[in-house]
């Protein structure tokens, strides 16, 4: 396929920001990781973007062969976009990312939008790789909505939010985050900010979850061209 816009390179990474280093394009990823999206919940979810913006990079990310359309069955109407198996390949980078951006989320700002599935997708990504005998139920409850997943040993995977949850955490968005260094936990409830209910068994078992809070570096983000 003949590539509008190419780094030129003869290099893995150049020629895999041909494919998704555009703007949005794998935050399109990142929404469809949790499952096939209509177009028109794409669009909600990735607010402020313009829908010819969208319509541009689902066309492109299909191209590439990172995702692709289908029909709903009958009695549904309409069609979904949903990532193909090499798109799906690409959650280990997406979560590399959010790593990464740990010390960029210490403080949000005024006008950062929230959704309830990105603090999820954050779990996700923070979570050690080695739980073992962790099997739990966590709910985090936040002005914006919930996220429930059960997190065990092999996986971690969304419910609904009338699951019943081992543990419950409340709190503004960036202080679930922070809760995710089980070293801040108890500060946080001890401030007001941040609100524990449930199995103390669960929360022991919460606290193994995460790695310890890093020493103090938080970054700051670069700055833009």
């Amino acid at each position: 396929m003949l590539m509008v816009r190419s780094y030129g390179q003869y290099c893995a990474l150049a020629k895999s920001l041909d494919v998704v280093g555009d703007r949005w394009s794998l935050l399109i990823v990142r929404e469809l990781l949790a499952g096939p999206q209509r177009y028109g919940d794409l669009l909600a979810a990735l607010a402020p973007i313009a829908t010819d913006m969208l319509a541009s990079r689902l066309r492109d990310l299909e191209a590439d062969g990172v995702l692709t359309r289908r029909e709903l069955a009958r009695p549904a109407t309409g069609r979904v976009y949903e990532l193909t198996e090499r798109g799906r390949a690409l959650e280990d980078v997406v979560s590399a990312y959010i790593r990464w951006g740990r010390p960029l989320i210490e403080t949000r700002q005024p006008d950062d939008a929230v959704r309830p599935q990105w603090v999820g997708r954050g779990v996700r990504a923070y979570a050690r790789p080695d739980r073992p005998g962790v099997d739990i139920v966590l709910r985090l409850v936040m002005p914006e909505g919930a996220w429930t997943g059960r997190i065990g040993e092999q996986g971690i995977e969304d419910l609904d939010d009338d699951a019943a949850a081992d543990i419950t955490l409340t709190g503004r968005a960036e202080t679930l985050m922070a809760a995710t260094h089980p070293d801040r936990v108890a500060a946080l409830q001890e401030s007001g900010e941040l609100t524990v209910d449930g199995d103390p068994a669960a929360l022991a078992a919460l606290s193994r979850v995460f790695d310890p809070a890093p020493a103090a570096t938080a970054g700051t983000a670069p700055p833009r061209r």
